[in-house]
């Protein structure tokens, strides 16, 4: 009888948070249009810079624009710089924006997400989150 508790408690368990669970995985998926055009933003900055193409990518970003990668500050400029120099060196990047977090307040949003992607090299291809 006392090995049957675990397995009692873990079904309990499992019953009581699958509700939790679901609810959170349905808010995670289903965005406003307003959260969409967020996602589709980030999206096309890194169509744009797999392209190398600065104009569609300058087009998308705001005055002021920066992000952190690996530990370094880049501006818009900066970054579409590093991306080429490392295309030129046979380097090739799949980013996706996975599992978005958009937030609205106003006239600013923000977003939090997952990179899901690979890097490229003649040496093959590396998967990276």
């Amino acid at each position: 009888m006392s090995s049957q508790l675990p397995i009692a408690l873990a079904i309990t368990f499992a019953l009581i948070f699958s509700p939790y669970v679901l609810t959170v995985r349905a808010q995670q998926t289903s965005l406003t249009s307003d959260q969409k055009q967020v996602v589709d933003t980030v999206s096309t900055i890194f169509i744009a810079a797999r392209a190398d193409d600065v104009a569609k990518f300058d087009a998308v970003i705001a005055p002021g624009f920066y992000l952190f990668d690996g530990g370094a500050r880049f501006n818009g400029d900066t970054i579409m710089a590093l991306i080429k120099a490392q295309h030129a060196a046979g380097k090739r990047y799949e980013w996706n924006v996975t599992e978005p977090d958009v937030h609205i307040n106003g006239s600013t949003a923000w977003i939090a997400y997952i990179n899901k992607g690979s890097i490229s090299d003649a040496s093959g291809t590396v998967n990276q989150n």
